[in-house]
């Protein structure tokens, strides 16, 4: 059953039936950045500038995780196939522009260090592609942090749970002790394909309900209440520091 009251700091483990976890798989957009926003008025500029269909912003949110390619074959059915990069070039136009002022929700710096201080495995799973998913952490200044990272350059997008599998394995890591982060039910379903917890969170793309439906193992509302639940439920110091911090 999904849990989905807001939980502190204080509230024990036991008291959610459940494990401490020794890493956290973070998606990246609408998750760690505080990017919907851009990410939505990139794919509707792309569409008017093409004089395609414009989406509503819901179906706009709705694709974002997913691979750009799958995204637009949801998004613009009509899209033909000598307009793709047309498409894909006014999106990344969009983007960069509306990026100008890109950072983390507030708070999630801070998470990311003192999780990483404690000797707890930090990864990103996401359906950007390497090269921007390496400028964003590149400009932000955390490449210090993430052990590992998977994009859509690498592995099979989401919901296939190939990106959690190559994560894993590379790790070295037991499913039962990862908990998967992310704001879509992309996410979650690709979390639940690998046997992974899951942390769905309804301040990004997809809102609570539709991120219900995909039975999250949790769900929270806001930046602060996922901070304070990753926190109750991190297991610091079982790994090797010379491991983690090599």
């Amino acid at each position: 059953m999904t849990q989905n009251i807001p939980l502190t700091a204080a509230d024990p483990i036991a008291d959610a039936g459940l494990s401490a976890y020794r890493a956290v798989i973070f998606d990246w957009d609408g998750t760690l950045l505080d990017s919907t926003h851009h990410i939505v008025g990139a794919l509707i500029g792309a569409c008017r500038d093409l004089g395609l269909r414009e989406p509503t912003r819901e179906q706009a949110g709705w694709v974002i995780g997913l691979s750009l390619q799958t995204a637009l074959y949801q998004l613009v059915p009509e899209l033909r196939a000598d307009q793709v990069d047309a498409f894909a070039e006014r999106y990344k136009t969009h983007f960069r522009h509306l990026l100008a002022d890109m950072h983390l929700f507030d708070g999630q710096a801070q998470l990311l260090r003192d999780l990483h201080a404690q000797g707890v495995v930090l990864a990103v799973a996401t359906g950007k592609s390497r090269l921007g998913l390496d400028t964003s952490i590149e400009r932000l200044g955390l490449q210090d942090l993430f052990r590992a990272t998977r994009t859509v350059d690498e592995a099979r997008g989401k919901p296939d749970p190939d990106m959690l599998e190559q994560l894993l394995a590379e790790l070295d890591l037991a499913p039962e002790s990862v908990l998967m982060v992310g704001d879509t039910t992309h996410d979650v379903l690709m979390a639940k394909a690998a046997g992974i917890d899951s942390l769905a969170v309804s301040y990004g793309a997809h809102r609570a309900s539709l991120l219900e439906s995909a039975q999250p193992t949790a769900l929270v509302g806001t930046v602060p209440d996922m901070q304070a639940w990753i926190r109750a439920r991190v297991a610091p110091g079982t790994l090797n520091r010379e491991v983690v911090d090599s």
